[in-house]
């Protein structure tokens, strides 16, 4: 189950960004760590579906939020503000929070999101 637990993490996100009913699904999968051949065969089948799909831009910038959390106490406020027009401007077509959050991941050195499929 632990590495089952370190994938899901690296997926986190990414699964957040596409749909948050996706998201729930696979988080209750993990509740309990009660782990079972059927729960791992049905968390590939979550991931698998979540793939497939295209963005949804309200769950994108919910979590373009959360990661930013992870960002909060250490950023300087300029960086924050860039942040929040960067969200404020994006489109399905037009993205420039997601690099802006990479590039804060990597300057801050934040292992944990660095390793996140939401940057692939």
């Amino acid at each position: 189950m632990h590495e089952l637990q370190k994938e899901w993490a690296q997926w986190k996100y990414f699964v957040m960004a596409r749909s948050q009913r996706e998201y729930l699904a696979i988080r209750q999968l993990f509740s309990g760590n009660h782990w079972s051949e059927e729960k791992r065969e049905q968390f590939y089948l979550h991931l698998n579906i979540v793939k497939k799909m295209p963005i949804d831009l309200k769950a994108q910038k919910n979590a373009y939020e959360h990661v930013w959390g992870y960002f909060k106490k250490v950023a300087a406020p300029e960086e924050k503000q860039q942040f929040f027009i960067f969200l404020n401007q994006m489109t399905e077509i037009e993205d420039n929070a997601l690099p802006y959050l990479k590039a804060l991941a990597q300057k801050y050195q934040m292992d944990y999101l660095l390793t996140s499929h939401l940057f692939d």
